[in-house]
């Protein structure tokens, strides 16, 4: 017979031990639940990163758009109750959060073709864009007068003639003025005057006098706040108002204004004791020489997307965004569905943007 060699099995050649498996089993669990720690945390930063982007953008893009008529406000300087919807030049509410309705510039509808000197009537050259009937047109910002009629494609028919004493040549350009009112729908998607017919926080404009034709042009605007600058003497510098430093334009000098008041060193910290608009405000020429705007504008959290008296109340932020803005103090629900019981923390992410602007045709006659 054959010698057989018995070949023995080695402990190389053996499995792990219950001990070595569960050591193994519970050193991949703790690097698992730190990757995943990691994981949710990056993810959180990104979705936190993503709604302040947003905000910033829809505050920025709300803010061009007002600032852009509020600048021109009495332009051409129509007269008082030329456009439905104005009374007068500006017609700016106190209330929280605020509105503005100001005549302004809309678009320029096209240039003369054929120049105009004690005329009623304007031929627009080709590509201009027809007015309607009681629209208020301005040639080149000097005359202002209402349409009566079109036709012919290119012919407007004024209700007054242009001035013997003003020569408008061709190439002169035709703009239309209009009546822009700018509210912000509340937290139940209700405008002041209308229906509730539009999402939550949504910046709305207006060209007309009915409150249910305002256009949602931004959402996720919580808030407008508005004080103005005045120059009522009329002598082209902004009055001095009680609370600020006499001969310097410091932030007691915009009204209505009753917060905190830390413009810079070295004006004192205060507040502002003209709380209610001046009539001053309310006219034809107003008597406004500059506008501080100031916007809030909300995160909008997914599950909470247009949902009606939500608060759009986030439930993975915790932070206290409780803000003043102006006289308006901005609160945070309790939990979703109480909006606007107030609390301390938590909730809303909110971001502001404050901007001044100086009216062009401010006080013009």
């Amino acid at each position: 017979m054959k010698n057989t060699k018995r070949i023995g099995i080695g402990r190389s050649a053996q499995g792990f031990t219950l001990i070595e498996l569960m050591i193994s089993m519970a050193i991949f669990g703790v690097i698992s639940l730190a990757a995943f720690s990691v994981l949710s945390s990056s993810q959180q930063s990104a979705v936190m990163n993503d709604q302040t982007v947003q905000i910033q953008k829809n505050l920025r893009l709300a803010m061009d758009l007002i600032a852009r008529d509020i600048r021109m406000t009495g332009f051409s300087n129509p007269v008082a109750g030329a456009l439905p919807g104005c009374a007068n030049h500006m017609n700016p509410l106190n209330t929280n959060p605020d509105s503005i309705a100001i005549m302004t510039l809309d678009q320029q509808l096209g240039t003369l073709a054929v120049s105009a000197q004690n005329s009623s009537v304007l031929t627009l050259a080709a590509g201009g864009v027809l007015p309607g009937v009681g629209d208020a047109i301005s040639i080149e910002g000097i005359f202002t007068t209402t349409v009566s009629s079109v036709s012919g494609g290119s012919t407007i028919n004024l209700n007054q003639r242009t001035p013997a004493s003003s020569y408008f040549p061709a190439s002169s350009a035709v703009m239309r003025l209009v009546c822009v009112t700018y509210t912000v729908s509340g937290a139940n998607g209700q405008v002041p005057g209308g229906a509730t017919i539009y999402k939550p926080y949504q910046l709305l404009r207006n060209t007309t006098a009915t409150a249910n034709n305002a256009l949602p042009i931004v959402d996720g605007i919580e808030d407008l706040q508005l004080a103005y600058a005045l120059d009522a003497d009329g002598n082209g510098v902004i009055d001095d108002q009680a609370g600020g430093t006499v001969g310097v334009v410091d932030c007691h000098d915009y009204v209505p204004n009753n917060v905190a008041c830390t413009s810079a060193v070295p004006y004192t910290a205060g507040s502002g004791t003209v709380t209610t608009l001046p009539v001053s405000v309310n006219s034809t020429p107003t008597a406004v020489r500059q506008v501080r705007i100031t916007l809030v504008g909300r995160a909008i959290p997914p599950e909470a997307a247009n949902t009606p008296n939500n608060c759009w109340w986030d439930q993975q932020f915790t932070g206290n965004t409780q803000m003043q803005v102006e006289d308006h103090l901005l609160l945070n629900p309790v939990q979703p569905g109480t909006c606007p019981a107030p609390q301390i923390t938590g909730g809303i992410r909110r971001r502001s943007l404050t901007r001044i602007i100086t009216l062009r045709d401010a006080n013009t006659s």
